[in-house]
């Protein structure tokens, strides 16, 4: 299980990730601390879900594309781009169906996949380019910075869940840290398999872009304990007032 979210902010754009891959070994499956977020240029960050090596054939495709994405992403690119993965994911789908040809295990569902989420923060005097975008396994795509927010990894209910509660798009990027850090927090905690931390936090603003240092991942999650307790004084306040008045 993988947990990726990409979050539009007034000044910016944030991504986080969960960093547990599941990896195999002859006893059966092993924890594995991984990198799921990657910088591609200035302005672009990449991740991914999914099997470990198409993620890494994957990021090194749109690294092909670096000097491109510094840009505007029109339709043309972003077709080439798109293109570009499908011919990764169409070989290990073949290979995939080779090996197990004529056997009871072919069954292309299961071949490795990678699910990719591109973000790209640009302004560039009165013009800004706020983009999430979302490249599917069989290459279907979506643009996401309309909602606010895109997803990646069997975990995105989790955050599908919890995000719907803020007010996504209106938040600063401090706002932001805050809130992306508490769902990839609480999806680790509630999930039953897969996720795991550290948690990964990266930033594009007008500064380009930044990974959060550990101190400050730190300073978050001392924020964000705080935020759980004020919320439970809270409810507490309301049971309170609501058995008064019975």
């Amino acid at each position: 299980m993988t947990l990726i979210i990409a979050l539009a902010c007034r000044n910016g754009i944030i991504m986080a990730s969960d960093g547990q891959a599941t990896g195999g070994s002859a006893g059966g499956p092993i924890r594995m601390p991984i990198h799921k977020i990657f910088k591609i240029n200035e302005s672009v960050l990449f991740g991914a879900a999914g099997s470990v090596g198409v993620m890494q054939r994957s990021r090194d495709r749109i690294y092909s594309f670096s000097k491109d994405l510094e840009g505007d992403w029109n339709y043309d690119l972003m077709e080439k781009v798109r293109k570009s993965l499908f011919g990764v994911y169409k070989n290990e789908i073949e290979r995939h169906r080779a090996f197990y040809k004529g056997t009871p295990r072919e069954n292309i569902v299961n071949a490795p996949i990678a699910d990719v989420l591109l973000c790209s923060f640009l302004k560039k005097e009165d013009k800004e380019q706020k983009i999430i975008w979302h490249i599917a396994p069989d290459c279907s795509d979506e643009r996401l910075d309309e909602i606010g927010y895109g997803c990646s990894g069997s975990g995105d209910i989790f955050a599908h869940t919890l995000l719907k509660n803020y007010l996504v798009g209106e938040l600063d990027m401090e706002e932001g840290k805050l809130v992306i850090y508490r769902v990839i927090k609480e999806a680790i905690e509630i999930g039953a398999y897969g996720l795991g931390e550290p948690i990964d936090i990266w930033t594009i603003t007008d500064d380009g872009i930044k990974k959060i240092s550990q101190e400050k991942m730190m300073a978050i999650n001392d924020t964000c304990n705080s935020w759980r307790e004020i919320e439970r004084e809270v409810f507490k306040s309301i049971y309170g007032e609501h058995n008064e008045t019975k």
